[in-house]
């Protein structure tokens, strides 16, 4: 039977076993590829750290900071200038060897391995896979680069009384076979194991990686095989195998032909760079070494980076992540060789699965957390609100998780919002909604309808077409991407003599969705209406008390003018002011709007008539279960229009009327959005509550000058002017200019 001291050292150099094709990891990151980075090369014609991706990973900021990797070998050179900012002060007991405190390196070999994984990034010489991790330096090999009898169980009795250590990187094993655990357990030493075992089965465990050997066999050390036979110890465990680059250019990447085999711990092994790997001295300088000694401390920095980065993976789930992402392509597919294949921080770091958002509990593997892909969840603002709730959102992130091991991602919020807006392209499509008639037709009655629109600050010609009532005929052209104002819109049947300028009155907390408008008059002094639609998200239904008390129809009234008072009830399914929302943003079954309005119209002689409307309303929002929308205020809101129209200006059928308009806007209020923004190994998500006022920054105000000529009894041309300031209430839009052309005619 095979002594149970282990040994460290290297192995000799030497070029590739393998036969088939290495494909090669795609590094990005290209900002983090310096020097340094570049430095520690594979026999010269190689990286070491782009053939496993690393800066892919650095650009995505994991880099190890705040991980604790406790090296178990000959010591570490604390006063070395590339890594003394990340060693952490001897612990007691430090050097099992001499029985004291200082785990000084008196060999090199723990240096160097400590270097690999942690040598900062400070503009000399090389640094680490993970170079923001701490060291803890634990000596258990003497000068010679062994162990004494029972040194190395004694290390883990060490680092399992220190919590904050995460991972314990072992460059050194025992050259034998075991076959069982309890072989496994007399050759690498009693309390080795047994220290091991207790270490795998902490509340949080810590991860073990351990060299696979150098001595060119099937198998790896009795430390890797011993992860065959022990399932607590091998869910926390990495055996690791070095790869060699030739300095010809031929069989790059293949086995270093000093390294051992996976063998029967291929599915806890991966395989990393270990031949010609420059790394730190015991005497404050470099050199290049070579070995599986060299190869482990590649895949402890590795985990490091991929433990940082999802903060909600407890190690065992680590350990899973960085195996199951590593390339097992080509050459690497061979597993009782390279086990999982080569390590790739690139994809360890990547979304393995789809990413969703969490619904629920807030613990990761509580059974009764549900979660959505990202493709559900959506919120599409009113542009009464949408420049406040962008502006709140930006840079604003929240967590969502993957479906393979619910790793953490970041996001941004503002990725799941769409601003709503009250412009609209002017397509054909836009021209055919609104430019259906309004009146009765018989089936035989035809029309004929044709637009132009440009917009003057970017001379784009937006759209024109002809329309003939039931079977249409469109034609079209569209070159802009600039919007049109759609909330006001002349363009619409409010041409004739009643209605010259009423579209402007319109009740804005009636939707404008598909179905049908009821109305019941009360000779001149009043009317009921009710309004309802069906849309994607539910039905909505509107309410409208509407109260004549001047109507210059009644004797006496005559130059009163009309005076009109609404009062009613807007009722929303699943959205609230025309929003949308879906998934975690959903909102509640029925939001509410409670809204008042005043509608006047005066003639003031001379042809010459003035038009006014004002809508104010308080809008409740509707909470749903397990929604980020957690709670809100009231929103108030309002619009108005004024506006002056003459008819028979210049000549007689001909009108011009000049406007002033304020679309919908929320005047005071805020929703509270309930954000997950952390989990830890416990797999607890820290939610955050984002407070967000929606009055926009600014007032969109619209003017417009409106002209129209009757030509015939059948046909009229109409012509609009229109500036829109402060479009969609946002401070930061660019005054837009409007020249309309519209011709009607039937026949």
């Amino acid at each position: 039977m095979a002594s149970p001291t282990a040994s460290v050292g290297g192995g000799a150099a030497g070029g590739g076993v393998g036969t088939g094709t290495v494909t090669m990891c795609t590094d990005s990151g290209t900002d983090y590829q310096t020097t340094e980075y570049n430095q520690g090369s594979v026999y010269l014609s190689q990286k070491s750290r782009r053939v496993v991706c690393a800066s892919s990973a650095y650009a995505r900021g994991a880099t190890g900071n705040g991980i604790q990797v406790a090296v178990i070998d000959t010591g570490v050179d604390a006063d070395h200038s590339d890594i003394n900012a990340n060693m952490v002060a001897f612990t007691s007991g430090s050097d099992v060897v001499n029985s004291d405190n200082d785990a000084s390196d008196d060999e090199g070999h723990g240096s160097h391995v400590a270097g690999i994984i942690a040598a900062e990034k400070n503009d000399s010489g090389m640094h680490g896979v993970a170079y923001d991790a701490d060291i803890y330096a634990f000596k258990a090999f003497n000068a010679s680069g062994v162990a004494p009898a029972g040194a190395t169980g004694s290390a883990y009795g060490l680092v399992e009384a220190i919590g904050a250590i995460d991972i314990i990187n072992n460059s050194w094993g025992s050259d034998a076979d075991c076959s069982s655990a309890s072989e496994c357990r007399t050759t690498i030493g009693t309390t080795m194991y047994d220290n091991w075992e207790d270490v795998s089965q902490l509340s949080t465990p810590k991860i073990s990686v351990f060299a696979a050997g150098n001595e060119g066999t099937d198998q790896p050390s009795a430390q890797c095989q011993t992860m065959a036979y022990n399932s607590d110890i091998s869910a926390v465990s990495v055996c690791v195998v070095a790869i060699s680059y030739s300095t010809l250019g031929k069989d790059n990447g293949y086995l270093a032909t000093f390294s051992n085999k996976c063998g029967k711990a291929s599915s806890y092994c991966i395989a990393a760079p270990g031949d010609r790997i420059y790394s730190l001295t015991d005497s404050g300088s470099y050199t290049f070494a070579s070995g599986t000694s060299m190869a482990a401390p590649f895949v402890s920095g590795g985990l490091a980076v991929v433990m940082q980065e999802f903060s909600s993976l407890t190690p065992a789930q680590v350990v899973s992540r960085l195996l199951t992402t590593a390339n097992d392509s080509g050459e690497y597919s061979q597993t009782s060789i390279y086990g999982h294949g080569l390590m790739n921080l690139n994809a360890a770091t990547t979304a393995i699965a789809n990413l969703q958002t969490i619904n629920g509990s807030n613990l990761l593997d509580d059974p009764s957390t549900s979660y959505n892909d990202l493709v559900n969840n959506s919120f599409t603002s009113s542009a009464a609100f949408s420049n406040a709730l962008n502006n709140a959102l930006a840079g604003q992130t929240m967590e969502v998780y993957d479906s393979f091991d619910r790793a953490n991602f970041d996001v941004a919020v503002n990725s799941f919002f769409t601003s709503g807006s009250y412009t609209s392209q002017n397509t054909i499509e836009n021209h055919m909604a609104r430019l259906q008639p309004k009146s009765k037709q018989t089936t035989k009655e035809k029309n004929l309808y044709g637009s132009f629109t440009v917009e003057v600050d970017g001379n784009n010609i937006e759209s024109s077409m002809f329309q003939s009532a039931g079977n249409f005929l469109a034609l079209g052209y569209n070159q802009s991407t600039n919007s049109f104002e759609n909330a006001v819109d002349p363009l619409s049947n409010f041409f004739n003599d009643s209605n010259f300028g009423n579209n402007y009155l319109v009740n804005p907390y009636f939707n404008t969705g598909s179905g049908q408008d009821y109305f019941m008059s009360f000779n001149n002094n009043g009317s009921f209406g009710f309004d309802s639609f069906t849309t994607a998200d539910g039905n909505d239904l509107g309410l409208a008390f509407n109260l004549n008390p001047l109507s210059s129809s009644d004797e006496g009234m005559k130059n009163a003018g009309d005076l009109q008072l609404v009062f009613g009830a807007n009722y929303e399914q699943n959205k609230f002011l025309n929003s949308t929302s879906s998934g975690v943003f959903a909102t509640g079954d029925l939001s509410n709007t409670n809204f008042t309005g005043i509608k006047y119209k005066k003639n003031l002689g001379d042809d010459f008539t003035f038009v006014g409307s004002g809508f104010a309303g308080y809008t409740y929002i509707d909470k749903a279960a397990n929604s980020y929308i957690d709670n809100s205020t009231p929103l108030l809101t309002s619009s108005f229009t004024l506006g002056l129209a003459k008819a028979n200006f210049i000549k007689k059928n001909q009108r011009i009327g000049f406007f002033i308009n304020q679309p919908q806007r929320v005047e005071k209020g805020s929703i509270n959005l309930r954000l997950p923004t952390s989990s830890d190994r416990d797999r607890t998500v820290t939610y955050s509550n984002l407070n967000v006022d929606l009055e926009p920054d600014a007032r969109q105000i619209n003017y417009d000058i409106v002209f129209n000529k009757t030509i015939t009894e059948s046909s009229n041309l109409s012509a609009n002017l229109t500036h829109v300031q402060n479009g969609d209430h946002s401070n930061s839009s660019k005054n837009q200019n409007f020249i309309s052309l519209f011709y009607k005619k039937n026949f």
